[in-house]
């Protein structure tokens, strides 16, 4: 009993001392290690207004190819931006440094020098104008363009949101350098004063001259271009030569030309301001018509194509390779059905146009003429269910809701969009003397699907205000209205002697003479011999009296068709209820 007694202690002995070592969680050991990564230290640019990513690594001085292998690296540094290509501004771009870019076997030069001085130009923006083509009008070089005078551009027009807003006849302040300033021949020996002929008036501003005076004399020589009607850009601010006699050190002196009549008398005046509307009319006849990419431009944005704005964009590929496309060179544009479509009549290598097919971009390559009628034919022999060409010299003839168009136009396209087809025919004038189409026909060639860009002698958008629809009075037919309209020279011998007292009496009336007869009434305009819309409308024609009398039935009773048939000399009418 004693041996079984020590027997089961020792066995709870056991027990207590086993237990622990399963009723506990193996141990675990953890290891930590602190790595230190050291960034390769970098420029940090603050993105600005009108920037992107191209233009920001070209002013910092890398080239096209350098570009395009270090954009790797740019988009690594900076995983916070989500599209590297739409940076907005403020945001922070880490780009590599000098020592980076060497790791990657890129070797960049310096940047460009700060320009020392630079002269504020007035300039008033003209149709076709881009800020890139006026810049290299006043001579400033391509590397100065991209690398600082846009930006100076920006800074001293602060009300323009960016490079791409430009608008026709707006005043803008140009930066220009004065590297292009001409060197003035060395003044002749002083004459006489009664050998010295009258030359124009010189306006010279100094660095003294108050920020307002400078102003006011900036808009008075803009003022006196304006009124002599100079044609040609602005030049830059001549340098005034330096007097012969000792005087007092000033501050350096800009010099603006400026011709005003200069006459001793009344007379004088009367003939220098003959002479001011001669230069006029001599510069009007000299202005030539817009052609090349402003025009085909024009033309296409009234067909429903959108251009993307911009001078250069990149496009990322599949890989690391990107698609670089300068807009200037080969614009970009998204067609009314939803194409993209670049126009390239720049060479392009065959691995460009791969890759640009590759984004789903459609290269149509034509020539550097840049010539509307090319143009047109690319678009139809390249995308035929979208785009049709009318036939030049052949009349489409269509009718809608009772009314018919009948077009002639030697450049006429049918676009389809949605299952929809729309007629654009350009309507050019020959002369500047061509009277304008009327008011009320491009909302009556609306209804049926046709729009008309008109354009004037010089190839610029033209086109009468629209009226609005309640302001234009559509008559109804009454018996006294019509008689009146009628204006018989002998009464009597139409209705005898008593007047019909009713519309209806007098209808029957005028049927019974033969004087009511029912048809069509047209109206047709013509620009030379290839151009030529008309409208048909059935109608009841008035006969026996002095005017043109037409009564509609209530479903043509649109205003701006009644508007249209007016303008052609008819007296409308419409019948009541």
């Amino acid at each position: 009993m004693r041996r079984a007694v020590l027997l089961i202690l020792a066995l709870c002995f056991l027990t207590s001392i086993t237990k622990p070592g399963f009723s506990e969680k193996p141990l675990r050991l953890f290891f930590e290690k602190n790595i230190r990564v050291e960034q390769k230290p970098g420029d940090e640019h603050i993105v600005k207004q009108g920037e992107w990513l191209y233009k920001i690594l070209e002013s910092k001085g890398y080239s096209a190819t350098q570009i395009q292998r270090i954009l790797p690296d740019i988009t690594a540094l900076n995983p916070h931006i989500p599209d590297i290509n739409r940076l907005m501004p403020g945001q922070v771009i880490q780009i590599p440094e000098a020592s980076s870019a060497a790791d990657t076997g890129i070797r960049r030069p310096p940047p460009l020098a700060a320009t020392k001085s630079y002269e504020k130009t007035p300039y008033v923006v003209r149709t076709g104008d881009t800020l890139i083509q006026i810049l290299k009008a006043q001579g400033v070089p391509n590397s100065l363009i991209y690398s600082q005078y846009l930006d100076l551009f920006l800074e001293l027009n602060p009300e323009i949101p960016n490079t791409n807003t430009l608008r026709v006849g707006q005043e803008i302040i140009l930066p220009v350098t004065n590297q292009t300033e001409k060197v003035m021949a060395p003044a002749p020996p002083r004459a006489p004063a009664a050998q010295r002929s009258p030359k124009p008036e010189q306006i010279v501003v100094t660095q003294a001259t108050a920020p307002s005076q400078a102003a006011s004399v900036r808009s008075a020589s803009a003022r006196g271009a304006s009124v002599l009607g100079a044609p040609g850009p602005i030049q830059p601010l001549q340098k005034q030569p330096e007097p012969s006699a000792p005087e007092p050190a000033q501050a350096p002196a800009a010099v603006l030309p400026k011709t005003p009549p200069t006459a001793p008398d009344s007379a004088g005046d009367a003939d220098s301001f003959g002479q001011s509307d001669a230069t006029n009319a001599t510069a009007e006849k000299k202005r030539t018509p817009v052609s090349g990419l402003p025009f085909v431009k024009t033309v296409l944005e009234q067909m429903r194509f959108k251009f993307l704005p911009g001078d250069e964009s990149m496009f990322p590929l599949p890989g690391s390779e990107w698609l670089v496309v300068k807009m200037s060179e080969t614009p970009l544009l998204d067609a009314p059905w939803g194409d993209k479509i670049l126009f390239c009549p720049v060479p392009k290598n065959a691995q460009w146009i791969a890759n640009a097919n590759k984004l789903g971009m459609k290269v149509c390559t034509i020539s550097p003429r840049w010539s509307l009628q090319e143009v047109l034919e690319k678009l139809s022999s390249t995308f035929p269910k979208h785009f049709r060409l009318w036939g030049a010299g052949k009349e489409l003839v269509l009718s809608r809701n009772g009314v018919g168009v009948t077009l002639l136009s030697p450049q006429m396209a049918i676009i389809e969009r949605g299952g929809q087809k729309r007629i654009h025919m350009i309507w050019s004038r020959q002369t500047p003397d061509s009277p304008p189409l009327p008011q009320g026909l491009h909302e009556v060639l609306d209804e049926a699907q046709v729009k008309i860009i008109e354009l004037d002698a010089y190839n610029e958008l033209s086109r009468l205000p629209s009226r609005a629809r309640e302001s234009i009075y559509v008559p109804v037919a009454t018996h006294l209205e019509i008689i009146r309209a009628m204006n018989p020279g002998n009464p009597e011998e139409i209705f005898g002697q008593a007047m019909p007292d009713t519309l209806s009496s007098l209808l029957q009336l005028l049927r019974d003479k033969d004087l009511l007869r029912q048809g069509m009434i047209q109206a047709a305009w013509h620009e030379g011999a290839q151009n030529r819309i008309a409208v048909q409308v059935p109608a009841w024609t008035v006969s026996g009296g002095t005017g043109k009398i037409a009564i509609l039935d209530r479903r043509f009773s649109d205003p701006f068709l009644v508007s249209v048939l007016s303008h052609e000399g008819y007296t409308c009418f419409i019948l009541p209820d």
